[in-house]
């Protein structure tokens, strides 16, 4: 394949999985990326990023603290990489595209369904690749559960039950406050579990939703989490999540409490095009015990995520392992490159081989630009139904025709 260059834009939490992923890519024997620039707010930042691709390219990539600087320097270009808050991703991308790049951006699409609308009609006008991350549906136990469901394995698929509970009194830095992120763990995270629903079920027509906040208070853990931003610096931005709550450390250690400003608890009905009818809760203001359990049932078994496949006599006919070496079994040779490059099975790093795959135009992306504006708009017809007190369809949300929780958002961005 030729070589693909790109950029990242922004170099916080999420684009370090995305780097270690791309380095796992290089070690693992897939030199056809290169990583040119670095660009984010913060210069330390991009700086820090810039050294640990080094360790891997052999040069180091520019830094830039300022996209349009970025883009007016960088003439060797293919694509970029969007790791901005939510509320840049359109800005980002549009602004990319006009300067004749390619995009693969980090879910949501968008920070609303209109913004993510224009990423998309820039996209056609351009011809440039518009790729989502939505790497959730690439791990080998998605694979197998799909193979699975597809196969009649659980037969005709009747029911989704999909809890998402627990409790959280960490401060998550931008994604709680509304006006950056759109919307809380039912967007920023959810958008991964509605892709794995159309993924799995297909397209869901009707949405009929409440949502709440039932504790609106967060906490930085001051032992762990001094200052976000230098915990980034020195990766260990992960362990302010320990803050789970507040009995489990010291209250003395904790700095002064900050005001979220988005939802902890939704609840919906979703009924798909093809009569399966599911229930999607998700919480954070569960204390007590946390409630992951996720399952498909068919008119012949159940498809439980983190178990496998019951047969209607309650027996766990395939567990996930077995299931997992039978879907193996059922691919070519060919087919097991294309789901696990170089036997990899980190999921980023499949989706970053998929995008230069599709550069080269070898295959096209798994999630195009529909795929991921389809996922985007089961959670936002969630946040529109509890707004209204009414059900939505989907299809509406998607036409722009229902904006009513949008449209403070909208206004924020600059969109209307």
């Amino acid at each position: 394949m030729k070589k693909t260059v790109c950029a990242f834009i922004g170099c916080g939490s999420m684009a370090n999985g995305h780097l270690n992923s791309l380095i796992k890519l290089w070690n693992a024997g897939c030199h056809d990326f290169d990583i040119a620039a670095c660009c984010d707010i913060i210069v330390d930042r991009a700086e820090d990023f810039a050294c640990r691709f080094e360790t891997i390219l052999g040069h180091k990539p520019r830094v830039y603290n300022d996209l349009a600087s970025m883009l007016q320097h960088e003439k060797e270009l293919d694509s970029v990489a969007i790791f901005t808050p939510h509320i840049n991703h359109h800005t980002s991308a549009i602004m990319a595209m006009e300067a004749g790049l390619n995009i693969i951006t980090e879910k949501p699409l968008g920070f609303t369904m209109r913004a993510a609308k224009m990423i998309m009609d820039k996209a056609e006008e351009t011809g440039k690749l518009l790729h989502v991350f939505e790497n959730y549906r690439l791990a080998p136990a998605e694979r197998s559960l799909n193979w699975a469901i597809k196969s009649g394995m659980i037969g005709k698929p009747r029911m989704l039950l999909w809890m998402d509970i627990g409790e959280r009194k960490w401060y998550w830095d931008w994604r709680d406050h509304l006006d950056i992120a759109g919307g809380a763990w039912t967007f920023d995270g959810g958008v991964h579990h509605s892709d794995l629903f159309q993924y799995n079920l297909g397209d869901v027509r009707k949405v009929t939703a409440a949502m709440a906040c039932y504790d609106n208070i967060r906490y930085q853990d001051y032992e762990n989490m001094e200052d976000y931003e230098q915990a980034v610096l020195e990766k260990r931005y992960a362990h302010f999540r320990q803050t789970r709550s507040l009995k489990t450390i010291d209250p003395a250690t904790l700095k002064e409490p900050i005001e979220a400003t988005v939802e902890d608890t939704t609840t919906a009905i979703l009924e798909f095009e093809n009569g399966v009818i599911g229930t999607w809760v998700v919480c954070r203001a569960a204390p007590g015990k946390v409630d992951r359990s996720n399952v498909i049932y068919g008119s012949e078994g159940a498809a439980f995520w983190g178990e496998g496949i019951y047969n209607c006599k309650q027996e766990l006919e395939y567990p996930l392992n077995d299931l997992y070496d039978k879907f193996m079994e059922s691919l070519t040779p060919e087919e097991q490159e294309m789901y696990f490059p170089y036997g990899l099975q980190d999921t980023l790093a499949i989706e970053w081989h998929q995008h230069f795959a599709a550069l080269n135009g070898i295959r096209p992306v798994e999630v195009d630009a529909m795929t991921g504006y389809k996922a985007m708009a089961i959670p936002m017809a969630i946040y529109e139904s509890a707004t209204i007190g009414a059900p939505v369809l989907v299809q509406d949300v998607m036409d722009l025709k229902v904006e009513v929780y949008q449209e403070h958002l909208n206004k924020i961005a600059g969109i209307i």
